[in-house]
C-alpha cells in the first residue's frame, strides 16, 4: 500500500511540475558580472535549483548510508574481537 501511495504522490508531483513548466514558457533572461547573460525559461529558473537539490541531497544520503556502514563493520569486528 505504501509503494502506491509514493508512486501516486511522483506522479502528482510531475504533473504539477509539467503543468508549470507548459504555463511558464516565457524566456527570461539572466545578467551576471562581465556582461554574461543567459536567456532561458522561466520554469528552467525555478526547476533547475530544485531538482540539483533533489540530486545533491540524495548524494549525501548515500555517502551518510556508507559511512554507517563502514562504522557498523567495525563494531561487529570490536565485538568479535571482545568475544
Amino acid at each position: 500500500m505504501r509503494i502506491l501511495i509514493n508512486t501516486c504522490g511522483i506522479v502528482l508531483v510531475l504533473l504539477l511540475l509539467v503543468s508549470f513548466a507548459m504555463k511558464n514558457a516565457q524566456p527570461v533572461e539572466l545578467n551576471y558580472y562581465l556582461n554574461i547573460s543567459y536567456s532561458i525559461p522561466a520554469w528552467g529558473l525555478v526547476l533547475f535549483p530544485f531538482f540539483t537539490g533533489v540530486i545533491v541531497g540524495n548524494l549525501l544520503d548515500v555517502l551518510q548510508k556508507l559511512k554507517l556502514k563502514s562504522e557498523i563493520r567495525k563494531l561487529k569486528k570490536a565485538i568479535q574481537s571482545r568475544n
